[in-house]
């Protein structure tokens, strides 16, 4: 026989009911009270088998100082009425004289005993394994008498036992279905039907605290099987639920991570280079730029800046995020790490201030020529204007030479043409005048004819 705190029984409305249909050795102990008698006032006239807290066995008649033990009280108690075995003899005669008349229904009390009926029963061995009994049956027709039950029970070694119910009650269910032949008639008299009763004696597996093992395992003989994850007796506790510290979630696959952190209990930092959730997103930091290992953030060395660290400071800028301004004569670049004046480009960078210098250049003389030309008069013409003039002083010049040419052009070959041309001087003509008129009127007519001869070849 189990102790109180180990039984796997409880008494419940519902459960299987014990009509004994044969006898069962029962490796657990179920013990329940009965509750269709008010135990208190007639608690002398039943007979008990109880287990009490410090986990003692009995069978014997109670008072109600003994039922009501504070001290030592039962958890697990049924009544009975007729003692069938006292250590391993009949003890019927015995309870007969000790137990009241008014405790059955079925007649006189020597008729409950002597009568033939269903019957069932509930005891225990020497090893304090449960027996309980039932047998089938119909009061006056068929079944068995307590004699006989008391008799067989002992014939199987049972040590101590009590008669239960019996008649149209005993019934016996198994596994939530009818197992035996009730001897109650349903509404149609040619079948048999189960009596509708207030107390049931239920045995079944252990049960669990709680009895679903709190959704998170299952109940095995009285004890939490606990799912992956779960532990405890009633499988409520996280395995992992004081292990994740500070940086992690404990579920039923373990410990979660925050992000950025990564082990068995979330103690470690993401290894370098790695980032995020579970640690398994890339970093895109170069140069020697740091990661941050929960949003993958890119911390840039003095020198340098951009998301992944890729971007030399700005000319001009030096130091942690190219934040402070050289210090150098003359706005020259300094370092882009120390900030120190005296340095020296390589690569790209000398290329682009190469560049820079050139263009600056460029841009320097074009303003000092734009300059110069501010400050220069303008002249009244301008340059087109100056263009326009020369270009007709040109034309003009160019038809005057033409129109010479031409006309010279015409007087030779009009000298070619007078064979009575001869050239006189004018002082020799002038002279001749003063001499001699007549001559001077007729040579002066011979001229004129030659000018008119002349004026007519040239028109």
């Amino acid at each position: 026989m189990t102790s109180a705190d180990e039984s796997p029984f409880t008494e419940e409305n519902g459960c299987n009911r014990d009509s004994n249909l044969f006898y069962f050795i029962v490796s657990y102990v179920c013990l329940m009270a009965t509750s269709s008698v008010n135990f208190v006032l007639f608690s002398l006239f039943f007979i008990y088998l109880g287990i009490c807290l410090s986990r003692c066995k009995d069978i014997r008649y109670l008072s109600e100082d003994d039922i009501l033990d504070q001290v030592n009280p039962f958890v697990q108690l049924i009544s009975g009425v007729v003692w069938l075995l006292r250590n391993g003899e009949i003890y019927i005669n015995e309870s007969i004289q000790a137990e009241c008349d008014e405790t059955q229904k079925t007649g006189k009390f020597q008729y409950f005993v002597d009568v033939i009926s269903a019957r069932t029963a509930v005891g225990h061995d020497a090893e304090g394994k449960l027996i309980l009994f039932h047998v089938d049956g119909q009061t006056d027709v068929r079944g068995m008498n307590l004699w006989q039950v008391a008799k067989f029970l002992k014939e199987q070694n049972v040590l101590n036992a009590i008669n239960l119910d019996g008649g149209g009650s005993a019934t016996y269910i198994l596994n939530g279905s009818l197992a035996n032949y009730p001897s109650d008639h349903c509404k149609l008299p040619k079948w048999r039907c189960p009596r509708a009763v207030s107390t049931v004696l239920c045995v079944h597996e252990r049960l669990c605290q709680p009895e679903d093992c709190s959704q998170h395992g299952r109940c095995v003989e009285g004890q939490c099987v606990c799912q992956q994850g779960w532990s405890g007796p009633g499988c409520a506790n996280l395995t992992c639920q004081a292990e994740c510290g500070e940086h992690g979630i404990c579920t039923e696959n373990g410990c979660v991570c925050d992000a950025g952190w990564m082990g068995l209990n979330c103690s470690q930092v993401c290894a370098a280079g790695f980032y995020g959730d579970g640690c398994n997103q890339t970093c895109t930091c170069t140069n020697g730029g740091s990661c941050d290992p929960v949003h993958g953030r890119c911390t840039c060395p003095a020198g340098l800046h951009g998301d992944s660290c890729e971007q030399e400071c700005p000319l001009g800028f030096y130091g942690l995020n190219c934040k402070q301004s050289c210090q150098c004569h003359d706005m020259c670049p300094c370092n882009a790490v120390t900030g120190s004046c005296n340095t020296t480009y390589q690569g790209e960078r000398n290329i682009s201030l190469h560049r820079a210098g050139h263009c600056l250049a460029a841009q320097m003389l074009r303003e000092w020529i734009q300059e110069e030309e501010t400050h220069t008069p303008k002249p009244y013409l301008s340059e087109q204007s100056w263009l326009v003039v020369c270009a007709i002083l040109a034309t003009s010049l160019l038809a005057s030479l033409a129109g010479n040419l031409i006309q010279t052009c015409r007087k030779c070959k009009a000298r070619g043409q007078r064979a009575d041309y001869s050239y006189l001087p004018l002082g020799e003509i002038n002279g001749s005048v003063a001499r001699s008129r007549g001559q001077g009127t007729k040579s002066g007519k011979v001229l004129f004819q030659e000018e008119d001869s002349d004026s007519q070849d040239s028109s």
